[in-house]
């Protein structure tokens, strides 16, 4: 896949779980601090993502998220393993 289809999924799961414009996000935004998002509102964005993309991410991976960018990296090395 794609990585702007990556960031496109993301910016759709962020839109449907935290009411996010896709306008208002970009690959350097911080998930807590730009986008304000809750430590739920992200558990919730990885299960989608997980659903969506069809990987399991282990818990020990999710303090490495901290921007779009991260998470699409992220994808991108493992989708489809």
């Amino acid at each position: 896949m794609e990585r702007t289809e990556i960031v496109s999924q993301i910016l759709a799961i962020l839109e449907d779980v935290a009411e996010i414009s896709p306008e208002d996000v970009n690959e350097n935004s911080v998930l807590m601090d730009d986008l304000d998002l809750s430590s739920m509102e992200i558990l919730t964005v990885v299960a989608d993502l997980e659903e969506t993309f069809g990987l399991r991410i282990p818990e020990k991976e999710l303090r490495n998220f901290v921007t779009i960018s991260d998470l699409a990296d992220y994808l991108a090395a493992h989708a489809g393993e």
